[in-house]
Formats: structure tokens, C-alpha cells, sequence
């Protein structure tokens, strides 16, 4: 059996046992005494009730609720809300939404594992069969918006020799779009994209314009077709997605360096305190996206080809460890970076203990307070030691991520030759002559 459905066949297996683990949250004797205990409460679990899925509601298209969020809305963009509420309208309880949820989620699985291994071989393990595939696949909808990046992934490493390369702008910018109008993440790698594109020494000026429009397009196209007709229909809640997230308080609950760094302090319900870690951990957040952007383009313009993939990977890393939020489920973005990056399986083997560590700890902590212990555990000390793991390892990660080369056209997939090419892009074949200076086809990418 060739090994890429091995792979697929786990990679379900996995998703398939975040369901069972999940459906223990199902029954409606189930508390969060009991939730906690079985660390089965998710975001998937814990929304179908309080935000009007049970009723199928149409999302984002009513006035605001009581919560500050139109009836049927999650606090996510509006292709999330959309899949949510599609899976939802054809059952009545929780357990049929979590399985309908798992069934859509299976193909999406399928796809992100096979594009892993089609452009990095036997890497796409480190997603295919570690913790964050099992633990998060049911927890949230991050499953979409991963699926979305690593498709544009793969079609920027794969893309067919001879075919224009400005069409290869389009197609990555849009989906990287599609990725944003599930969650808006995937909308950071565009910017590194991009002057990718701009800085690509072996392409005229002219190509690299049109390059870098057809991205740029593509990206703000998807979406605004994927946001447009919500905006206009009902502006403002619309906009409260957004607001809900920018007025959020930074708590236990936000898994953060801000929280954590500053206590006392950040535990007291002081709303002042409050508006000081949101602007400190918002100006963070664009430094640390800056800082990297910049290191990045400065490689780029030293080599001549900006190592964009890497850098997108370092980006994330910055997002993770300075923005207020690091939820749990952030580890199943970071994942198919282990793979499409060529770093030390040591690497990838701590910060997937870290998180685990940091998931098992978390929800034990929140059942002891809940039932009623005041004094600090052993759960505690494994949530401190994860969370600050994770803390410590993020911006390692990052600049290992930049020393190191994202896998290319020469890697093979499982039992797979894999086509030979060069490492640089040349002028687009659909409006240049053929061939470089140096006699090399023109065939590879930035």
C-alpha cells in the first residue's frame, strides 16, 4: 500500500478519535465539572447552544444579540460561520452536529495530507500522526484555514513547468485569501508572497509587477466576495466580529505571555489594566510581524530569491508568542510548517510535548478549581511548564525557521521520483523568451 494512504488512512483515524474524544461532551447530563475532567469541552462543543447553531439561524445577518454578536454568529469570519451552520442545518442535537462536522472535516484532512506529502515526502508524518491532529481536529474550525494554507503551499512548490507563472500568483493569493475568510491568519503569508515576488532577481521588472498584481488580486478578491454581500446587508454585525475580538480581555483563558507575565496584576478585573495589555500586546504583535518581514526581505534581496515560505513560517511563530491570544488549537497552524520546513525533528518533538503538556495541564487545572481545590497542583506545574515552553520555543522557532530551506521541487513524495528543477524562477514563459542567462529552464519558484 503506497505510504500517502497510510497517511490519509491515520490522518482520518486521528480525526475520527477527536469525534469519540468530543462526543463524551454530547450527552446532556454532561457538566463542566465533567468536561473538564474528560477534557472533551471545545469551542465545536460549547457553540452550538450559545450562539443560536442548534437554531439554525442564519449568520451574520440580524441585528445584534445579547452577547454583542448577531444571532447564529460565531466570533470567527464568515466562511467559518457559513460551514458551521451548514453542518448544523441538517440535525437538531449536539452529537449530530459534532458528526456531521467530522464528516465534512474528513476530506478536508485527506487533502491537507496529501499535498504535505506530495511536496515533502515522509515529513507529512509530523502532521499526520502527532497530538495536534487528535487533540484539535474537532476542537475548533482551524482544521479549514490550515487546509487552505497548505494548498497554496503545495501549488507555489508544485506548480507545472511551463504553465505562466503569474497564474501561480493568482491561484496561491487567493487561497491564502480563502484561508482568511475562514480565519484570518493565512492572510500574513501574502506579505512575505509577495516580495517574494518583487525581489525575485531572475525575473524582469515587468514580471514581477504583474506577479505581484495577480497575487495582491487574487488575495483581496476572495475576500471581499466572501465578505461583501454580509457587509452590506447588515454592516454592523458584520463589523462586531471584529470588535467582539479587538474588546476581548486577556485572562487565564487566552493562554498568553501577557497574562502570565503580569501577574497579579492582569488577574484583577481592572479595566484600565486591561486597555494597557491590549495596546502593549497589539504594538508587540506588529513589531514582531515587522521585525521578521524585514529580516526576511533582507535575505531575499542578499540571495536574490527571499526565502518566503521560511519566513511565513518565522511570521507565525511571531503571531503566536506576541499577540494576546494563543489558544491550544493555534499548534494545528504551526504543524504543516514542521513539514514544508526542513528543521530538526527535535524541534518539532518539543514544542508538540509543549502543547501537550500545556493541553493536559490546562484542562486538569480547570477541573480542580472547579471542584473546588485552592491550593497549586501538579496540574498547574504542567500547565506552567508547557505554557512557558511554548513561550520560550516560539521565537527560537522562528529564527531556526529562517536558517533553514523549505522543501522545493526536488523532494520527493512517498514512493514517488519527484521532477527536478532549479531553485529560482525565471521570467513567466507566457511573456518571456524561454531560458536564463545561465542557460537554466525557468521552471522553479521564489
Amino acid at each position: 500500500m503506497p505510504e500517502i494512504v497510510v497517511m490519509c488512512v491515520v490522518a482520518v483515524a486521528l480525526t475520527i478519535g477527536s469525534l469519540l474524544h468530543k462526543l463524551q461532551c454530547a450527552a446532556p447530563e454532561v457538566d463542566l465539572l465533567t468536561a473538564t475532567r474528560k477534557a472533551c469541552f471545545a469551542d465545536t462543543v460549547s457553540l452550538f447552544s450559545s450562539r443560536g447553531l442548534a437554531s439554525h439561524v442564519f449568520p451574520y445577518g440580524h441585528p445584534l444579540g445579547e452577547n454583542g454578536l448577531p444571532p447564529g454568529s460565531l466570533e470567527y469570519p464568515s466562511l467559518t460561520g457559513l460551514w458551521a451552520w451548514l453542518s448544523a442545518l441538517p440535525v437538531d442535537t449536539l452529537r449530530g452536529f459534532l458528526v456531521v462536522t467530522a464528516l465534512t472535516f474528513v476530506p478536508v484532512v485527506v487533502v491537507t495530507v496529501v499535498c504535505l506529502a506530495r511536496v515533502a515526502g515522509r515529513r507529512a508524518w509530523f502532521f499526520a500522526a502527532t497530538p495536534p491532529l487528535f487533540l484539535y481536529a474537532l476542537y475548533n474550525w482551524d482544521l479549514l484555514p490550515v487546509m487552505c494554507s497548505v494548498v497554496a503551499f503545495a501549488v507555489a512548490i508544485r506548480w507545472p513547468a511551463g504553465r505562466a507563472l503569474v497564474w501561480r500568483a493568482v491561484v496561491v493569493g487567493a487561497l491564502f485569501g480563502l484561508g482568511g475568510a475562514f480565519k484570518f491568519y493565512p492572510l500574513v503569508f501574502v506579505a512575505p508572497f509577495v516580495l517574494a515576488l518583487l525581489v525575485d532577481a531572475t525575473a524582469a521588472w515587468g514580471d514581477r509587477i504583474r506577479r505581484t498584481a495577480g497575487a495582491v488580486i487574487g488575495s483581496v478578491g476572495v475576500v471581499l466576495v466572501a465578505n461583501v454581500p454580509f457587509l452590506l446587508a447588515e454592516p454592523e454585525s458584520w463589523f462586531s466580529i471584529i470588535r467582539y475580538q479587538g474588546i476581548r480581555d486577556i485572562d487565564s483563558a487566552t493562554l498568553s505571555v501577557w497574562y502570565y507575565a503580569f501577574q497579579p496584576w492582569s488577574a484583577e478585573d481592572d479595566p484600565g489594566f486591561q486597555h494597557t495589555l491590549n495596546l502593549l500586546a497589539t504594538g508587540a504583535t506588529a513589531l514582531a510581524l515587522f521585525a521578521v518581514l524585514v529580516t526576511g526581505l533582507v535575505l531575499g534581496i542578499r540571495r536574490g530569491r527571499m526565502p518566503w515560505i521560511e519566513t511565513s513560517a518565522a511570521l507565525l511563530c511571531a503571531y503566536l508568542v506576541a499577540n494576546k491570544v494563543d489558544s491550544l488549537q493555534y499548534a494545528l497552524w504551526l504543524a504543516p510548517f514542521f513539514v514544508i520546513v526542513r528543521i530538526r525533528a527535535g524541534w518539532v518533538v518539543a514544542y508538540l510535548a509543549a502543547n501537550t503538556l500545556l493541553f493536559a495541564g490546562w484542562f486538569r487545572h480547570i477541573f480542580l478549581q472547579a471542584s473546588g481545590t485552592t491550593v497549586r497542583t501538579y496540574a498547574d506545574e504542567a500547565m506552567s511548564i508547557g505554557l512557558w515552553a511554548q513561550i520560550i520555543l516560539l521565537p527560537i522557532l522562528a529564527v531556526v525557521f529562517l536558517r533553514s530551506r523549505a522543501v522545493d521541487r526536488d523532494d520527493a513524495g512517498p514512493d514517488e521520483p519527484g521532477p527536478v528543477a532549479p531553485d529560482r524562477v525565471g521570467p513567466d514563459p507566457a511573456t518571456s523568451a524561454p531560458g536564463r542567462p545561465d542557460g537554466r529552464p525557468d521552471t522553479a519558484f521564489p
